[in-house]
């Protein structure tokens, strides 16, 4: 008799707590990986289009007449750009800049929606027809104005002073190209690190978040992940700045690293924006 009351009361604990757990929602846990290591170790298509783009900007700003073929109108416009950069050259890199870095965060915005959404599936958070991506304005609006106001002027003048320390025109083949080098390093090493930190700092104030508040445990939070992003992503380009510093006249510098940094504005610009939002699944 005894046995029978423990069993039916084990039997009605039991289906107390299957109960429970049949009528409570189970959502997993979404664990989400780090951006900065996921978007760079798989490169996109795009990865390489850019390469491509970038080393074909450098071969036309060297040689525009190697791309007469393409038409009259591409020579037109590439004849105007440096003749715009000649009378006003800042103004002409800052507004470039901007544009690149509107692209740059148009691409990361896009990347994000794509792995926020396949996150969403897997865990049947939302339905797979109710998946709409909407481009964030105001946080595009912080990016131009971080490179108008910000980073091209600082790039103009930091390289400006890197050919003024160490010239690359002049001297042996073996001497211009170790210069190149040293540019090269001293862009993605020490520009980049001062670059990851004011797109953080102004980029989060021009975007309007509150400076104590988010911008600055931002930069805590995520200036070592994106610099490490960027720092990849400056290897994997390396070659094509060594080519723009060894062959480019100095205006022109700017505007082939710009080329080369639609990647990079892009997966910097994921790398302090992704993991915050992220969280808010």
């Amino acid at each position: 008799m005894e046995e029978d009351d423990v069993k039916s009361t084990v039997s009605t604990e039991d289906s107390s707590s299957d109960g429970v757990d049949v009528d409570a929602p189970r959502i997993p846990p979404v664990q989400v990986t780090s951006p900065t290591t996921q978007s760079i170790t798989k490169r996109p298509a795009s990865y390489y289009y850019t390469v491509a783009a970038a080393i074909l900007s450098i071969l036309a700003a060297a040689n525009p007449s190697l791309f007469i073929s393409f038409g009259g109108i591409s020579t037109a416009f590439f004849t105007w750009y440096l003749s715009t950069l000649e009378a006003a050259p800042l103004l002409t890199k800052c507004v470039t800049g901007a544009l690149l870095g509107i692209i740059g965060d148009y691409g990361a915005q896009w990347f994000e929606s794509k792995k926020l959404l396949e996150l969403r599936r897997q865990h049947h958070i939302i339905s797979t027809t109710t998946s709409s991506w909407k481009y964030d304005y105001q946080r595009g609006r912080g990016i131009m104005m971080e490179n108008f106001l910000i980073s091209c002027p600082l790039q103009h003048y930091g390289y400006d002073l890197f050919e003024r320390m160490l010239p690359i025109e002049g001297g042996s083949e073996f001497y211009m190209s170790f210069a190149a080098v040293v540019h090269v390093f001293f862009d993605c090493v020490v520009l980049d690190g001062i670059f990851v930190a004011t797109g953080i700092l102004f980029g989060g104030v021009f975007e309007g978040h509150n400076l104590m508040k988010y911008v600055l445990p931002n930069l805590r939070n995520t200036y070592f992940s994106a610099l490490r992003a960027a720092l990849i992503t400056d290897l994997s380009f390396a070659p094509v700045e060594f080519l723009a510093f060894r062959f480019l006249p100095l205006p022109l510098r700017v505007l082939s690293v710009n080329a080369v940094d639609l990647v990079w504005n892009g997966v910097v610009s994921y790398a302090f924006h992704g993991e915050v939002e992220n969280v808010d699944m």
